[in-house]
């Protein structure tokens, strides 16, 4: 064999080689990214008990090479959450132009693909116990409305047929907080979506089959602010304005800018975007699941209310907060 052949076969075996270790590389990084979206759902939304199983030592076995911490897989996800809070609608409210959106607040990708799967499997199984009578307070759909069910306290939406006023009921018991609710919670305080000042200690869960909405309104101030839902299973818009209304043909009139929720996001009203401006929901085009997250205003606690430990000095995590999107200006 010449030279020139000899130094052609080595060339060629080298190639292979490389080609081949490239293949090998990809496949571990593909079988390394679906083991940290695993890790993801397991070490932070499922940090219930901090649970030290089986499968979680595997993963940790591909991730060793990575050598990324929980605490640091944790910081790179609430880093790169998107957060808008440039909204712009300016409407005149009693003489004056006022922006109606200060105070809103987007927050997108808060919640991956699998720990969405997780909190609406938690949602169907809590549907369940609604269809079996094992929970204290849940109300189903009633012509274009959606279905609902109530943890952490009892309230009415509107004055009720026994006389019940609007806000918080004191003396009516309810369910509380399901456990993978409160991970949430920490979750949104922690990630810099709501403030320590203001962690949720109670929630109503919104199911809403095509069709369904939810009519022009103000939440009511039983409720301090500022309070946010969060969306699963398909986006939809949410609809503001002051002098939102429902015409007798039932269609909304009056709503000035419309926001579109997607899903794994998180929407904070405050502000203007919560006492001034009007929100609804119209029509779903698809079945949707939202979570809005609440806090009781201390002076109308129920009679049985204890503070929740585990929510109890959650402290934010430290880190530069990066936001995108420019103004949206509507006049």
């Amino acid at each position: 064999m010449d030279n020139y052949s000899f130094i052609r076969q080595s060339e060629l075996e080298i190639a292979s080689k490389v080609n081949l270790l490239s293949k090998r590389i990809r496949s571990q990084e593909q079988e390394v990214a679906v083991d940290f979206s695993h890790m993801t759902l397991e070490d932070e939304l499922s940090e219930e008990e901090d649970h030290k199983d089986s499968s979680r030592e595997a993963f940790g076995s591909s991730l060793e090479n990575h050598k990324l911490s929980r605490k640091q897989r944790t910081h790179i996800r609430a880093i790169n959450v998107k957060r808008k809070r440039d909204f712009v609608c300016l409407e005149k409210v009693n003489g004056e132009l006022v922006n109606i959106l200060e105070g809103l607040e987007l927050h997108t990708e808060v919640f991956n693909a699998a720990e969405q799967r997780r909190i609406v499997d938690k949602v169907c199984e809590l549907q369940e116990k609604v269809q079996k009578g094992e929970l204290k307070r849940a109300f189903t759909a009633q012509g274009k409305g959606r279905s609902t069910i109530q943890f952490g306290c009892c309230f009415n939406y509107r004055t009720s047929k026994t006389g019940n006023l609007a806000g918080i009921l004191k003396h009516e018991t309810v369910d509380p907080l399901p456990h993978l609710f409160k991970v949430i919670i920490r979750r949104l305080v922690k990630w810099h979506v709501l403030p320590p000042t203001c962690v949720p200690d109670c929630c109503v869960v919104n199911i809403y089959d095509e069709g369904d909405c939810i009519p022009p309104h103000i939440d009511h101030h039983d409720f301090l602010r500022p309070f946010c839902t969060v969306s699963f299973l398909s986006e939809c818009n949410i609809l503001f304005g002051s002098n939102l209304k429902v015409e007798e043909t039932g269609e909304y009139s009056g709503g000035s800018y419309s926001l579109p929720l997607p899903v794994g996001s998180v929407l904070v009203l405050n502000g203007n975007g919560a006492d001034v401006a009007k929100h609804c929901v119209p029509e779903v085009p698809t079945k949707r699941i939202s979570i809005t997250f609440r806090k009781m205003d201390e002076s109308k606690w129920p009679v049985w209310y204890t503070p929740e430990p585990y929510l109890q000095g959650i402290q934010p995590l430290t880190y530069e907060l990066k936001s995108c999107g420019s103004s949206d200006h509507v006049f």
